[in-house]
């Protein structure tokens, strides 16, 4: 009760003011909005000013400035000249102009004093409509007269019309203009005005259709068959009516100007419902809108059947005829709620943007709230227009021709806002006309704020007086009915808007072929990469100003080198290595929800953490140096053997594989890298699989002399019998001239590396004691690295042959070296370790752990790997064991090499294999080479 009681009590408050003090609050009212809509446009336009040019610059603010002026002197004038017209309207054209004049600053600047000049224009029209009439009795007479001008002057286009961007329909005329040379006009936007008035002056004269309006009520209730008998019966009066309006519309189609069309005859239905009550002219129309539909489709199959087909489903054509509205529902999906801020989206990607998706960009970088906030400005308008018409026919004189043509007028932009707002949501089919007063478009602009300039006429013209009844009674409802309908599109039009941004938006931020994918991975400076001393990997440097104002960090590679390990990060072919497997630490998007809130609340690029590996700059780079110059593929691991509260962990100090690739040269050359199969791309060290030939005879024999199968001093007969393997010959790596002695013991065959004793002994232990014998060591495991490794868990199925290393089993040269560092160092199989630490948010290193060993237990005991080392060749201080391999039936060979150094205690290990190599002379040296400099001082 409260609450009625308050109510009543304003009412008697407002009714009792005088009209001075009514107009004076008009004053105060519509001056308060017009300075909230400065600081908005104001505020927008030194932001971007500081985000383009890092300072204010008069460039930025020349259109503003404009804006200011020309809105403040029409708000003066207004109020001197029509002090009681509503104080909303102003405020609401002023504001979605300005927008219009920021968007065109952001998105195509080139046109921007093009349109600042059409805003003034429009403006200077909008006061001349509102303040030369006395009245508008004129276009209540002449309404045939203009009309046909508007008609006439369509024709015309027909003849003489042109394309400004030099190919299309044709729909604008040259008009000659002083300091521009020429301007284009589009006579369909003002044939939309000229239509409206016709319509609401035919409407208001024609007292036969007030007779027809009230025999309708009356008889309505005798069924429905009498709307069309009533119809019959005043086609004289409704004939002329539709001539004109079909003589229009037939000139529109012959232009192509469907959206012109689609919106002539939506306005032409709704005032006929208005005028004759009768929802059989409004089903009627929307059927015959219907049909027309399908007969464009079939008849214009180069404009709007692809417009439909988009609509109806745009997903698998996204890069082709549905680019357009895809890329406007990404824009509306990356704005979220409050936008990208004005100049940090990338609206730019959808094409005419300027003009026809300005809402999606609008969306994009004001989000929800900014999206919404111009479709509450067309609402607004329309309720505050359909007020006007309300008050035109209340008072003591009823004036009909304000009520339609406000009604008229009100639908005209509350119709082309929505036709352009439902086709940049997906809600309808595009139809190529432009949001009043926010796209470009001279015509448009000039036309709608004309537009706007009778509304305010007319709101100036009804009576302030507390309003009484209607003379009316069915127009009024009707109308009321109209504002009920509008507030439901536009009501749509915003679930819409948050259908997209909130419940669709995560889904189709993350689409592959979003472009703001890519646009985003440029706002990262991405984290750097290190080596264990520091030296840098891979960096993404901050480059000169903002990344939000055009500049784009780059990652480089120092040490190109590091490749197989770091891999490679680009913005078009994604990530590989260490790149792909940290890259979340290295975006940096592991920090805490608040603080990537804050950060994306104030638009600062996303930065990263760093990554420190185990990896050796220098050696790394040696390393792909020394198995770059034989010219030859393969890989290559080299090792450093430590200990960690008490656990044996492998640090990967290199890992070289060739052919090789520059992670710098990424993009220009990923096709040709990927054009072979292994490629570059290809890590042949920690992923290649090769056959392994007799580098498992160490391996095999430690395990038998640990399970007291054999003894090193245990002779061996006949040693050099060779095998023979798919035709292939197999013998002793030492040839029988440069043995000595007569007598051979398994200790000597380190040094010989024959294949027959250790064919013999496959057989001797079984295939299931050498399957066991290699997982022990790792040769059946997946090495547990963060880049890809692979393996190969063939059981064996032929002892003898698997036990030469030429059966089933493959091994890459990272599981080689994990293997011979079982023997290197206490017997224990190492766990891995790539990655040995990581930066956290405060600065601080976090040590992460080594990979997991597939061998908790020692593989052999110490005694029997120090043991076994002893009796490998040494040179210069390196033990080692070269072995050539047969690598396949056509007699194809790969040299392998395993090294440990220094030779009294190895701390460092090297596997090593290169393709296509018979002789293992270069396996040798590049192993040799590689573990001296391990041991320089």
């Amino acid at each position: 009760m409260s609450f009625v009681r308050s109510g009543v009590i304003a009412w008697r408050h407002w009714s009792g003011q005088t009209l001075e003090e009514r107009d004076s609050r008009r004053d105060v009212r519509e001056a308060a909005l017009l300075l909230a809509a400065a600081a908005f446009i104001f505020s927008n336009a030194v932001a971007y000013s500081f985000l383009r040019e890092s300072t204010i610059t008069w460039s930025h603010l020349f259109a503003p400035a404009c804006w200011l002026v020309v809105v403040t002197a029409a708000h003066l004038t207004i109020r001197i000249f029509r002090p009681t017209r509503d104080p909303f309207l102003l405020p609401v054209f002023a504001l979605l102009a300005g927008w219009g004049l920021l968007l065109q600053d952001r998105l195509a600047p080139n046109f921007l004093g093009r349109q600042t000049l059409w805003f003034t224009l429009a403006t200077v029209a909008m006061l001349a409509v509102v303040i030369i009439p006395r009245t508008l009795q004129p276009l209540l007479r002449y309404r045939y007269v203009l009309l046909l001008g508007g008609i006439v002057l369509l024709a015309v286009t027909l003849l003489f019309g042109v394309n400004p961007g030099g190919s299309g329909i044709a729909l604008w005329l040259p008009v000659p203009f002083p300091f521009l040379g020429r301007v284009y006009f589009q006579p369909s936007e003002l044939l939309k005005l000229l239509l409206v008035i016709f319509l609401a002056s035919y409407f208001t004269e024609q007292a036969p259709l007030h007779n027809f309006r009230r025999e309708a009520v009356h008889e309505n209730s005798k069924g429905r068959s009498f709307a069309i008998g009533a119809f019959l019966r005043h086609l004289p009066f409704l004939g002329p009516l539709l001539v004109m309006w079909g003589f229009t519309i037939l000139l529109l189609v012959w232009q192509q100007d469907l959206g012109a069309a689609a919106l002539f005859f939506i306005v032409f239905v709704t005032l006929v419902y208005l005028a004759t009550g009768e929802w059989l002219y409004v089903w009627s129309g929307l059927i015959l809108l219907l049909l027309a539909g399908v007969f464009a489709f079939f008849a214009f199959d180069t404009v709007v059947a692809p417009r439909i087909l988009s609509w109806l489903n745009p997903w698998p054509n996204v890069s082709d005829r549905a680019y357009q509205i895809v890329q406007a529902l990404y824009a509306q999906a990356a704005g979220g709620i409050i936008g990208k801020g004005i100049g940090q989206g990338f609206p730019d990607y959808i094409p005419v943007v300027h003009s026809d998706f300005a809402l999606a960009a609008v969306a994009e970088e004001w989000g929800e709230v900014g999206s919404l906030t111009v479709v509450a400005c067309f609402a607004i308008l329309a309720g505050r227009g359909l007020r006007t018409t309300l008050l035109s026919i209340r008072g003591a004189r009823p004036n009909f021709f304000h009520a339609y043509l406000g009604a008229g007028l009100v639908t005209l932009l509350s119709v082309q806002a929505f036709l352009i707002m439902g086709g940049t949501t997906r809600l309808l089919p595009l139809t190529g006309i432009t949001l009043p007063f926010v796209s470009y478009g001279g015509s448009s602009l000039l036309v709608s704020s004309m537009a706007i300039g009778l509304l305010l006429f007319l709101s100036a013209a009804a009576d302030p007086a507390p309003p009484a009844p209607p003379a009316d009674r069915g127009l009024a409802r009707r109308l009321e009915h109209l504002g009920i309908l509008l507030l439901l599109i536009f009501s749509v039009v915003a679930l819409t808007l948050t259908y997209w941004t909130m419940i669709r938006g995560i889904s189709l931020l993350a689409r592959v072929d979003n472009p703001r994918l890519v646009e985003a991975e440029r706002r990262v400076l991405r984290g750097r990469i290190l080596d264990k001393d520091g030296a840098i990997l891979a960096e993404s440097p901050a480059i000169g100003g903002s990344p939000a104002a055009g500049d784009r960090p780059m990652r480089i590679y120092p040490i190109p080198e590091a490749g197989p390990a770091v891999g490679y990060y680009s913005w078009r072919f994604g990530t590989a290595g260490i790149e792909n497997a940290f890259d979340a630490h290295l975006r940096g998007r592991d920090d805490t929800h608040w603080a990537r809130a804050i950060r994306e609340l104030l638009n600062e690029p996303q930065a990263g953490n760093d990554v420190r590996l185990t990896l050796d700059g220098d050696l790394q780079a040696a390393a792909t140096t020394l198995m770059a110059e034989n010219d030859l593929t393969g890989g290559l691991v080299l090792l450093e053997l430590v200990e960690i509260d008490g656990e044996a962990i492998a640090e990967v100090r290199a890992i070289v594989s060739l052919p090789g690739y520059d992670p710098n040269k990424i993009d220009e050359q990923f096709e040709s890298l990927t054009a072979d199969d292994p490629g570059p791309l290809f890590d042949r060290a920690a992923q290649g699989l090769y056959q392994p030939g007799l580098i498992l005879q160490p391996m095999i024999v430690a395990s038998a002399i640990e399970s007291e199968k054999l003894k090193w001093e245990d002779p061996v007969t006949n040693p050099f019998l060779p095998i023979v393997i798919d035709g292939q010959v197999q013998r002793c790596m030492t040839p029988r001239d440069e043995v000595a002695t007569l007598t051979h013991t398994w200790a000597e065959m380190i040094y010989m590396r024959c294949p027959r004793p250790l064919y013999d002994l496959g057989h001797r232990l079984g295939a299931e004691t050498l399957d066991m014998i290699f997982n022990r060591f790792g040769l059946h495991g997946q090495p547990d690295l963060p880049i890809p490794t692979n393996s190969n868990a063939t059981a064996t199925t032929d002892a003898g042959l698997a036990a030469i290393g030429q059966s089933s089993l493959t091994v890459t040269p990272l599981q080689a070296a994990l293997a011979t560092a079982v023997l290197a160092g206490d017997g224990r199989l190492p766990g891995p370790r790539l990655v040995e630490a990581i930066s956290e948010t405060n600065g601080q290193w976090a040590t992460l752990p080594a990979g997991a060993s597939p061998s908790a237990q020692p593989v052999v005991l110490p005694q029997t790997a120090l043991e076994t080392r002893a009796v490998w060749p040494e040179v210069a201080g390196v033990r080692e064991f070269a072995v050539s391999v047969l690598a396949g039936p056509d007699g194809s060979r790969n040299s392998w090499y395993l090294g440990m150094a220094p030779s009294a205690k190895p701390r460092f290990v090297v596997a090593l294999v290169l393709e296509g190599a018979a002789r293992v002379d270069s396996a040798e040296r590049i192993g040799r080479d590689i573990l001296n400099l391990t041991t320089e001082p």
